[in-house]
């Protein structure tokens, strides 16, 4: 008998990637009664009922059909949507074999037109636990260049809004827009309170995303961004939407619209979404070996309670930026990073980072750096933690030692 081989099966009426065994019986002697019994139970384990995944992921290939999407710079007849659809199938492939305990559902998985409504239907009726939309971007100038993950939020920068204009642009023509008008300050303050529950986990993958594009594939970093984007605005689940690269710049496009290009845009995708997976659903179990991304930061627990870490030599200038002056009740701090092990947080160089504070939640440990009652001042405290080594940081607000929303408290500041 030959060994049980895993494949992978695609679905194409479902949209699902789905992992499954088969097992090829070859018979060299007469059928004995033992025999028969043994072929039966190997049959019968073909039958059980399918596992229920333990999450559930939506991967969106931007535009398609009569969608074409950016054009590039017109050399090729290759556009967004075939770039964004290979890319899509080959991270569909590498989660749906890497960790069987995931369920992969496509909005489309060939040159279709599924509207913007009908991407968020589908990963809604999906319940979905997480919505990657992946897209290429454009500009005016082919100088431009970068990879870029955004998050719906309250910046409305003039970079955001140009990407946001641009992957929004269908909605006008469909006709279930639910009245969607990035514009109206109403409207946008909504939709950004509305996805307030998820942020946290969209920011965190965000920078993931970001951190792989950078570290591992060696694309510019242009950062994670918050935008009023329709299928982030109103999927209810934490989601991202991810800029491959500027396929107006000769040498971008050439790179996605190679295989290797593909290859190593779908593995970073990949890593940074095994490392959320291992996160937030603790499939650690389920996941099969591969390369581990680098650590944005080194956490060493103490043997003694009593014994304090030492501090390495020659403290950092930036430390001295870290501000912890605020006695109010409202208060904004930066989360600037997320540890399983504990210990004190440190830089890449082994210094502590001063006014931290960690708590432990579902068995993680949040790192709290600097507080501030100015909400601009924590901004760059942020920032400066970005820079140094903890891209994953982030603004948070407290009053009265609770946390409470982001907008909540930008919005009890300016009254």
């Amino acid at each position: 008998m030959s060994n049980p081989s895993t494949y992978l099966r695609e679905d194409r009426k479902s949209g699902l990637y789905l992992g499954r065994m088969s097992a090829t019986i070859r018979l060299s002697r007469p059928i004995t009664v033992l025999g028969m019994c043994a072929a039966f139970v190997l049959a019968g384990s073909a039958f059980r009922p399918p596992v229920e995944p333990a999450m559930t992921v939506v991967i969106d290939p931007g535009h398609g059909g009569k969608d074409p999407g950016n054009l590039g710079t017109g050399r090729y007849k290759t556009v967004e949507k075939d770039i964004t659809l290979a890319v899509a199938h080959k991270t569909a492939d590498y989660i749906g074999s890497r960790i069987p305990g995931v369920r992969v559902v496509m909005t489309r998985k060939g040159d279709t037109y599924p509207t913007l409504p009908d991407r968020v239907r589908i990963a809604n009726e999906a319940q979905a636990d997480l919505l990657l939309s992946i897209h290429c971007d454009s500009f005016t100038k082919k100088s431009a260049l970068g990879s870029s993950t955004f998050v719906m939020g309250l910046d409305k920068s003039e970079a955001s809004l140009r990407v946001a204009a641009k992957e929004n642009a269908s909605i006008y023509e469909a006709e279930d827009n639910r009245g969607f008008d990035p514009e109206d300050p109403d409207t946008f303050i909504a939709l950004a309170l509305k996805q307030e529950i998820y942020l946290e986990r969209s920011l965190e993958l965000a920078a993931l995303i970001q951190s792989q594009f950078r570290e591992r594939v060696g694309r510019k970093d242009r950062g994670v961004r918050q935008a009023p984007y329709y299928v982030t605005a109103y999927a209810n689940m934490p989601s991202v939407l991810v800029e491959l690269g500027f396929l107006t710049n000769p040498e971008e496009e050439d790179f996605l619209r190679s295989e290797k290009g593909q290859d190593y845009m779908a593995s970073a995708l990949f890593r940074a979404f095994r490392t959320y997976s291992e996160h937030w659903f603790s499939l650690e179990s389920a996941v099969q070996t591969a390369p581990d991304s680098a650590a944005p930061f080194t956490t060493e627990p103490s043997e003694r309670r009593d014994e304090q870490p030492a501090e390495a030599p020659d403290t950092p200038a930036w430390f001295s930026t870290l501000r912890n002056d605020c006695e109010g009740p409202l208060c904004f701090t930066v989360q600037a990073a997320s540890s399983r092990t504990g210990g004190p947080l440190r830089d890449r160089a082994g210094h502590a980072v001063p006014h931290t504070r960690s708590e432990k939640v579902g068995g993680v440990h949040k790192y709290r750096t600097g507080s501030s009652p100015s909400y601009a001042v924590a901004c760059q405290m942020r920032d400066t933690l970005q820079m140094n080594g903890f891209p994953d940081a982030f603004v948070v607000a407290f009053e009265e030692g609770s946390r409470i929303p982001l907008e909540q408290a930008i919005r009890k500041q300016r009254n």
